[in-house]
C-alpha cells in the first residue's frame, strides 16, 4: 500500500507541476494612465507558486492512490472503473482544487 500512495503522490506532483507550468502567468498586466504595462515576477516567486501547486496536487494524487487501492480491496474493479476514475481525478476535481487554490495564493498576493 506505501507503494501505491508513493506513487501517487509522486505522479500528482509532476502532474500539478505541469498544470501550473501550462496555466500561471509569470507577468501582470497593469492599465495606466499611459497605457498597459507588463510586470514581470520575479524567478524566485514564480517558482514558488508552481511549487505550492505541484505540493498541493501530490497530496491530492496520494488521496486518489489510496482511494483506488481501497476500492481495489473491497470490491473488483474492471480496469475500466479505475481509469475512469484517474481521469475523474485529473479533469474534475483537479482542476477544482487547482483553482481554489490560486483563489487562496491570489489573496495572500494582495495582502501582503
Amino acid at each position: 500500500m506505501e507503494k501505491v500512495i508513493r506513487k501517487g503522490f509522486f505522479y500528482g506532483f509532476l502532474i500539478g507541476l505541469a498544470i501550473a507550468i501550462l496555466f500561471i502567468k509569470h507577468y501582470e498586466i497593469i492599465t495606466t494612465t499611459n497605457g498597459n504595462e507588463l510586470k514581470y515576477l520575479k524567478v524566485f516567486d514564480y517558482f514558488i507558486v508552481i511549487l505550492k501547486r505541484g505540493i498541493v496536487s501530490s497530496f491530492f494524487g496520494a488521496l486518489l492512490a489510496f482511494i483506488i487501492y481501497k476500492l481495489n480491496d473491497s470490491l473488483t474493479m474492471s480496469k475500466k472503473m479505475k481509469i475512469g476514475a484517474i481521469i475523474f481525478g485529473i479533469v474534475v476535481v483537479g482542476p477544482v482544487i487547482q483553482y481554489l487554490m490560486s483563489l487562496r495564493i491570489d489573496e495572500m498576493i494582495l495582502f501582503n
